[in-house]
């Protein structure tokens, strides 16, 4: 048995998928293996991953198209390692990454998944400004983290025993939505303290293929009020469901209000009719700064920050 089983649920991303087998391939942790769960591709996903034939290690996993949630989950369920960390084929690691988080789990056995900051690039693998958080949370961070999603999947190792008692991925929540990873995390933290590598050992790709933020807003939506439908998340975190809506909304405006301020304005009337008091949130401030300010200094700020 391994010590860590990697699982990439893919579905028509050949074109990256071999930089991110490679990324696995290159760990200075070198007692893994890895699981390609292939969501219906038609492209040259079933090709690529034949060159590594040769590395006992890696494994392909074909399916027809059930949407990520259910193949990330039937990665899971395919493996057996511990240690279970995930990667999306258009994302990368940095060498060190697996050694570092093992050893960060191992240091602290009450850790149900441990995570590192994530440096987005662009396609060309370019290194971009922002980081993914800024500022890495641990311990009992629930509270925190229904707030917001600060942790990138493909950042993540987790404990089995802990991912298959709180039930792995939601596949009921919206296939296309991107937050469902977001549920997990949440599943988890509120049970068990969450552990940090506070170090960039994952590079999150941007790229015209990401999910689009209308999507990845929704999902969000989806999940807020998923949590919210237990009264006990309300008490837990100290605001309402309303409230955590509309800090979505603003933060969305004001990363829309980056390129198109005139299409951010829709979000932030939104956020003022689900919950007017959020206007004096540090989000609506970020946002309503970004509308007025120039966008040198903007840009400036956010050197600043991370």
């Amino acid at each position: 048995m391994p010590q860590v089983d990697v699982v990439i649920a893919t579905y028509n991303q050949a074109a990256w998928l071999g930089q991110a087998i490679e990324s696995v391939r290159a760990q200075t942790l070198e007692d893994w293996e890895l699981v390609v769960v292939d969501d219906g591709s038609t492209d040259g996903t079933p090709e690529l991953v034949a060159r590594y034939a040769h590395d006992a290690r890696i494994r392909y996993l074909p399916q027809s198209r059930r949407e990520r949630s259910a193949a990330r989950n039937r990665g899971i369920e395919a493996t057996s390692a511990p240690l279970i960390a995930f990667l999306d084929a258009d994302d990368l690691w940095l060498p060190a990454k697996l050694a570092r988080q093992v050893a960060a789990l191992g240091a602290d056995p009450a850790a149900a998944l441990c995570y590192t900051p994530a440096r987005f690039i662009d396609a060309a693998g370019t290194r971009l400004e922002l980081r993914k958080p800024a500022h890495p949370i641990s311990g009992n961070i629930f509270p925190r983290l229904m707030r917001a999603n600060v942790i990138i999947l493909a950042s993540v190792v987790v404990r089995r025993r802990y991912l298959e008692a709180v039930g792995g991925f939601d596949e009921t929540l919206p296939a296309l939505g991107g937050c469902e990873d977001w549920d997990l995390w949440l599943r988890l933290a509120r049970c068990w303290p969450v552990a940090v590598v506070d170090e960039e050992l994952t590079l999150y790709r941007r790229h015209e293929g990401n999910t689009g933020w209308e999507r990845v807003l929704a999902g969000a939506l989806a999940v807020i009020d998923k949590w919210y439908a237990d009264p006990e998340t309300a008490r837990t975190v100290g605001h309402s469901r309303n409230a955590a809506r509309a800090l979505h909304y603003w933060t969305n405006a004001a990363s829309l209000a980056l390129e198109r301020r005139a299409a951010a304005l829709p979000l932030v009337w939104r956020a003022l009719r689900e919950s007017p008091a959020t206007a004096l949130s540090r989000s609506a401030i970020a946002t309503l700064a970004t509308l007025v300010l120039p966008y040198a200094a903007i840009y400036a700020l956010r050197r600043l920050s991370t």
